[in-house]
C-alpha cells in the first residue's frame, strides 16, 4: 500500500515537471488572460409554448415549460408548485402563477400565492398571497384570466363552491372575493376590461362588472344558451373579438357574445355531417379548439359517446373561423390540447400518450417540423 502510494506521488510530480516545462518558468507572457464573465437571456426563442405539466405522480412537484415554439428546442423550467395555473402578461414580459405550497411538501401548513416571474431570464419576481380558496385542479384555460388592461388577475375558486379571486397587479394585491354560485372559467371582454363572463351549470352565462376597487359593481344573468344535461360545452372557448366560440360534446359550435349587457348567443353549427354523427364522430381532450388565421381547429375522435370527452384526437378538422365550413382534415397525433402561433402558421398539438409537443407548421399543406418531448403529464398549451 506504501508502494503504491509513492507511485502516485512519483506520477504527480511528473505531471507537475511537464506542466513547468509547457507553459515556461511563470512569466507574465504565459498567464491565461483573465476570463470575462457575461449574462444572457436564459429564454432566446422568439415565438415560446408555455406548458403546464402538474406531475400527476408528484402533484406538488409541478413544473411550466417554456419550448421554442419554431424548432421545438427545450428553453427551460419554472417550477408551479401544487397544481399551479398559468398565464402569461399582455406583452409576454412576464409569466403569472396561481398556486400552492405545503410547509412539509405534500403537508402542513398551507400557503396560496400569485407568483411573478420574469418570462426572459426565467426569475423569481416577487409574489402576491391570495385565498386558499384556489381550485387545486388540473390545468385548464381560463381558471386562471388576465382583464385585457393587464390589470386584474382573477382565480377561479372552488371549495366547492365556487367564485373567484381578483388580483390588482397594478397595486400587488388581492382585493376582492366574487361569489360565482354554479358558474366556472373566467372568460375576459376584450373590448371592456372591467368585464368577464362565466359558463353556468343551468345552460346560462353570466358577465359580471368589475368596480375600481375589484368588487363586482354589477352581474347579469343571460337567458339558456346551450343544454348542460344533452349537449355540455367544454369550458375551453377562443374568442374573436368579445364572442367566444365553445365546442359542445356532441359536435356542435356554440358562440356566446360577452359584449353586451348580458350574454347572449351567436349562432350554433354542427361540426359534423349527419353520416358522422351517426359514426360517433365528437370534439375530445382538455384544450380541443384553436383559434388561427382565420381557421378553427378541432380536436375529434370517431365512436365517441358519454364519457369520451376526453379522448385523445384521431383527426385534427380544420373550419373556416368565418363561414364555419370545414376545409379540411389533418393527423390528429393523439391531441389533448391544441394551439396556434400568434401569427397563426404553426399548429402545436400535445400527443398525450407520449407527453410530447407536435408542431405542424399549417401556413400551406400542414407538416410536421418538430416533435419534442415535455414533462409528464401536459395538459395545456399557452403562447406568447
Amino acid at each position: 500500500m506504501r508502494f503504491h502510494d509513492r507511485a502516485i506521488g512519483a506520477g504527480c510530480v511528473g505531471a507537475a515537471l511537464a506542466l513547468v516545462a509547457a507553459f515556461g518558468s511563470g512569466t507574465a507572457s504565459a498567464q491565461l488572460p483573465v476570463e470575462q464573465l457575461t449574462n444572457k437571456p436564459a429564454v432566446t426563442a422568439k415565438n415560446r409554448v408555455y406548458i403546464p405539466d402538474i406531475a400527476i405522480m408528484h402533484i406538488a412537484d409541478g413544473k411550466l415549460h417554456v419550448i421554442d415554439g419554431d424548432t421545438g428546442n427545450y428553453e427551460g423550467v419554472i417550477g408551479s408548485g401544487f397544481t399551479g395555473q398559468a398565464k402569461l402578461s399582455k406583452d409576454g414580459s412576464e409569466v403569472y402563477i396561481s398556486t400552492t405550497y405545503y410547509d412539509r411538501g405534500q403537508r402542513g401548513n398551507r400557503v396560496d400565492i400569485v407568483e411573478v416571474w420574469d418570462s426572459t431570464t426565467l426569475h423569481f419576481k416577487y409574489e402576491i398571497p391570495i385565498s386558499d380558496k384556489r381550485a387545486m385542479a388540473l390545468n385548464y384555460k381560463y381558471l386562471l384570466s388576465l382583464s385585457s388592461d393587464g390589470r386584474w388577475l382573477i382565480v377561479q375558486n372552488a371549495t366547492p363552491a365556487t367564485s373567484v379571486t381578483v388580483v390588482d397587479l397594478a397595486k400587488k394585491t388581492s382585493v376582492a372575493e366574487i361569489a360565482m354560485p354554479g358558474c366556472w372559467a373566467v372568460y375576459p371582454v376584450p373590448s371592456q376590461p372591467s368585464k368577464f363572463g362565466s359558463l353556468c351549470g343551468d345552460g346560462t352565462a353570466q358577465i359580471v362588472t368589475l368596480a375600481d376597487d375589484g368588487s363586482a359593481a354589477g352581474r347579469t344573468v343571460s337567458d339558456v344558451l346551450f343544454d348542460p344535461e344533452k349537449d355540455a360545452l367544454f369550458i375551453q372557448g377562443e374568442p374573436t373579438g368579445d364572442t367566444y366560440h365553445f365546442v359542445s360534446f356532441t359536435g356542435n359550435l356554440v358562440s356566446i357574445d360577452f359584449s353586451g349587457d348580458k350574454a347572449k348567443a351567436a349562432g350554433k353549427t354542427s361540426l359534423v355531417t349527419a353520416d358522422e354523427r351517426k359514426k360517433g364522430w365528437r370534439p375530445g381532450g382538455y384544450q380541443p379548439v384553436a383559434l388561427g388565421a382565420g381557421k378553427l381547429y378541432v380536436t375529434m375522435h370517431p365512436g365517441g359517446s358519454e364519457g369520451s370527452h376526453k379522448t385523445p384526437a384521431k383527426e385534427i378538422w380544420i373550419y373556416d373561423a368565418a363561414s364555419k365550413k370545414r376545409v379540411g382534415k389533418m393527423p390528429g397525433h393523439g391531441a389533448t390540447a391544441i394551439g396556434t402561433s400568434s401569427d397563426g402558421s404553426k399548429l402545436y398539438a400535445i400527443d398525450a400518450e407520449k407527453a410530447s409537443l407536435v408542431i405542424t407548421d399549417v401556413s400551406k399543406k400542414p407538416k410536421v417540423k418538430a416533435t419534442v418531448q415535455v414533462g409528464e403529464f401536459p395538459s395545456q398549451i399557452e403562447v406568447n
